[in-house]
This record gives structure tokens, C-alpha cells and sequence, in this order.
């Protein structure tokens, strides 16, 4: 399936590319793909943006919208997507070298077949023709970390703070509530550490349904969204870029996430995002050097399991006051899971796997208290036994550990994509440790004995 990239005063797909579906990348409403983040560029200081950092925006922003507009399931194993995109750049002379890189890079993290293809561009997207009165002032800030509104985030920035760093939280505000709840978070963290500085920059994005040039539109949508990563990482180092050639990015989470052993076989696919994966961040690292994006990615947290990370900053002032207001859940705006069907969104559901994992990290210090049910209540129904099956395939995952050689977990490790030995030594305990708190947390609860 072929898709254009079309830029304002870009030319329509020429011979080769003409059976393409178009999706327009313009700063007015009627765009098919859009995003607030030129704003964000313009509020710093940028009435024009260095173009290639506006082109490695561009490039997630593109992906992160195929990834949201081509359904899976029109295509023949209702997974692997086979996408050929043509994409136009400000800085052609460094990118048309990229595009084998850039294909095995997201093949490796969306599961599809990717052909990439680059074309100069005629306009810049984040350009303003007027000067700025109002600026944020980001004086002070040393560094910038992708800040979600997890737990995992919430912990790298309280980590930051405590080793005297001054962080720009850069989010992506999926929905209008995460907002709020991020700003607030980043106001706690301004009054618990007052000689540093926190700033949060929220951003927008997304994407309508692309088009050929006769009208007809491509039907579906997806759900899976493996390239979102993408997006939140271009978008940091822009503002990283505008800060200094050398500030660092962060990219905070988990290492038993990040590496994200299936559950079962039948998950090796679907359900195995690789947002962290140390291969794509090495990757990706390479691939930006490559064109003198000097700026680099880093995941202070990559060989830490959830709990190792929430005892590590589990005694400052920060954390007691909002980790109970961290969204974890896979599906924070749906309610089905709750007890109480009309609670507010967002909330954690308390059976995805993101929320399971959770609640194992928390069990150390004084956990929520709220209107979820146990796992052991959640399972004794039949009804019930249809919305859980991440917990099913956790349980299950535990009944396979438990029979697992150190061979045996070296395989399934290396089976989530190319490590270096020593990698995969630190991921070793690093699962063995993830798998061992979650029967821990099991084992609190004694109806569970049945199903362990």
C-alpha cells in the first residue's frame, strides 16, 4: 500500500507514486495530519525551526500517522502491513542515505514491512512569519524527558530532581484530562524541589483518513499505535534541539517492560510493543548521529524492574504526593473494568498487563485504595473471565518461568530482538526479578492459590 506525504506547495504524486493514498501536512484545519507541537516551537523562541530537526518531526509525525490510519486486518495475515512512503525533507543531501536504516528501524518496532522513500520539500511546517512576544522560558532547564503521566515517567523525573537536574517534561496529550493531571504533577514537582526547575510541554497530534486524488478515502483504522513511541522521541529532541546541541533526552521506563518477554506464544506478535527496546534506541541513536543530530536518547531505567524503580524513589516528599494519580493503564477512558461504570476517566483499569505490572511495583509502599476488585474476586465469575485475559496470560507466564533453565530464559530473551551479551546477562535478572515480584504480589492474596 502506497502512501504520499504532502506538504503545503508540494506538487500532487507523480507517475510512479500516482495509485498512492494522500495525507496533507499543512498548518490549517483541514490537514489530514496535524500537530501543536510547531506552536510549542514558536512559544520557544523559533520562528523557524533548524530543518533537520523539523525533518525528523516530520518523519515520526508521517509514521506515527500510517501507523494510526492503516488498519491491519486488510491485509492478508491481518497483522504485517506492507507500507511504501514517499516523504519530503528540507535536508535531502543528509536523509537519501537514511531510508534502508529508517526501513529496518521500523520494521523492527511497528511489525510491518516498511519502504521508505525520501523527496526534497518546498516549504517548511514549522515556520511563523511574525516574531513571538510570549516565550516559555526554558532558562535553567539542563535536559528533557518524555513524561506520560506513568509511573515510570513520573519516577524518572522525581529522579532527575533528586540529582539536582532542572527537566523539561515533554508529553503527548492523547486525551484532554492527561493534561491537567501532567501539568499538576510537574506544579508538585516545582514546590517539593524550589532551587531547581521543572516545565512541562504538552503536544497534540493526529491524523484524519488519507485519501486518493479522485476521492476515494481508505476505510479503517488501527489501535495498536507501535510507532507512537516514534512521535514522542522526535518530538523531545526537537525541543532538545532548540535547547542546546548536546542536551540529553530520557526516556524513562522499566527494563521488564522495556525488554517485554511475551506472555505466551500466541503474543510474540501483537501484543510486544519494543518502545525500549535497547536495539530500536540504539538504532535510532545511529540513524540521527548519522545526519548530525547530536543529541542522544537515553533510558536510565533500562536494567531496573518497575518495583526496583518506585523503592528507589518511593521516600521522597514527590512521590508520596502523586503517585496515586499516575495512569499506568492500557486503555485509561474506558471504565468496563471498574466496579463503578460512571467513575471519572482516567483511571486504571487494574487487569491490563501495564496495570498488573503496577500494581506488583507498588506492594512495597502503601497502595491505592480504590473500588477495583482482586484478581481472585475478578476471576471467580465467567462474565468476568472474558475482560481479563492479560491477567490469564500473566498467570500463565508464571506457570512457564517456573519450569524455565537459565537457557531456557536466555532464549526467550534474545527471541525480542538483537542484544549484546552483556545485555542480555543484565536482562537475565532483570526478567527473573520481574517474574518474582509479580508472584510475590500473587501470593499476597490467598484465593489465588488455585490459580498458581
Amino acid at each position: 500500500m502506497k502512501f504520499w506525504i504532502k506538504k503545503e506547495n508540494d506538487a500532487d504524486p507523480d507517475v510512479e507514486w500516482k495509485d498512492s493514498y494522500i495525507l496533507t501536512l499543512n498548518r490549517d484545519s483541514g490537514s489530514t495530519i496535524y500537530s501543536g507541537l510547531p506552536s510549542i516551537w514558536y512559544h520557544l523562541g523559533c520562528q523557524k525551526m533548524v530543518p533537520i530537526y523539523e525533518d525528523l518531526f516530520v518523519i515520526g509525525l508521517s509514521v506515527f500517522a500510517l501507523d494510526k490510519r492503516i488498519a491491519r486486518n486488510l491485509f492478508s495475515d491481518s497483522w504485517t502491513r506492507q507500507i511504501e512512503v514517499s516523504i519530503p525533507v528540507l535536508e535531502m543531501n543528509k536523509w537519501h542515505n537514511c531510508e534502508a536504516q529508517w526501513n529496518k528501524i521500523l520494521s523492527f518496532l511497528t511489525g510491518d514491512e516498511w519502504k521508505i522513500s525520501f523527496r526534497q520539500a518546498m516549504t517548511e511546517y514549522g515556520t511563523h512569519k511574525n516574531k513571538n512576544r510570549i516565550y516559555i522560558d526554558l532558562s535553567g532547564c539542563d535536559c528533557v524527558s518524555l513524561f506520560s503521566g506513568g509511573l515510570d515517567s513520573y519516577c524518572g523525573a522525581i529522579k532527575l530532581l533528586q540529582e539536582g537536574h532542572s527537566p523539561v517534561l515533554v508529553g503527548h496529550n492523547e486525551y484532554p484530562k492527561l493534561r491537567y493531571i501532567q501539568e499538576r504533577f510537574c506544579n508538585n514537582f516545582n514546590e517539593c524541589y524550589p532551587s531547581q526547575k521543572s516545565l512541562f510541554l504538552g503536544f497534540t497530534a493526529g491524523a484524519r483518513t488519507p485519501f486518493r486524488l479522485e476521492g476515494e478515502r481508505l476505510r479503517k483504522s488501527e489501535n495498536t499505535s507501535r510507532g507512537r513511541s516514534l512521535l514522542f522521541l522526535c518530538a523531545a529532541i526537537s525541543v532538545a534541539g532548540i535547547m542546546g546541541e548536546q542536551i540529553p533526552v530520557y526516556i524513562p521506563e522499566n527494563g521488564f517492560i522495556g525488554l517485554n518477554v511475551a506472555l505466551t506464544n500466541s503474543r510474540k506478535g501483537s501484543c510486544s510493543t519494543r518502545t525500549t527496546h535497547p536495539y530500536f534506541l540504539n538504532s535510532l541513536n545511529k540513524l540521527i548521529a548519522s545526519v548530525g543530530i547530536q543529541n542522544r536518547i537515553f533510558n536510565f531505567f533500562a536494567f531496573k524492574t518497575k518495583r526496583e524503580i518506585v523503592n528507589l524513589v518511593s521516600g521522597t516528599e514527590a512521590f508520596k504526593q502523586g503517585y496515586k494519580d499516575t495512569i499506568s493503564c492500557s486503555h485509561p477512558c474506558v471504565s468496563r473494568y471498574n466496579r463503578v461504570g460512571s467513575r471519572d476517566y482516567p483511571v486504571n483499569c487494574g487487569f491490563c498487563y501495564p496495570c498488573i505490572i503496577r500494581k506488583g511495583s507498588l506492594q512495597d509502599v502503601e497502595l491505592e485504595t480504590d473500588d477495583i476488585l482482586k484478581a481472585s474476586e475478578f476471576l471467580k465469575t465467567q462474565a468476568d473471565r472474558d475482560k481479563s485475559a492479560d491477567l490469564f496470560a500473566v498467570l500463565s507466564s508464571i506457570h512457564r518461568y517456573k519450569g524455565l533453565s537459565e537457557k531456557d530464559i536466555e532464549r526467550l530473551i534474545c527471541c525480542t530482538g538483537k542484544l549484546e551479551h552483556d545485555e542480555i546477562q543484565c536482562f537475565k535478572r532483570v526478567y527473573r526479578q520481574g517474574m518474582d515480584d509479580l508472584i510475590e504480589y500473587f501470593s499476597k492474596d490467598s484465593d489465588m492459590e488455585a490459580y498458581m
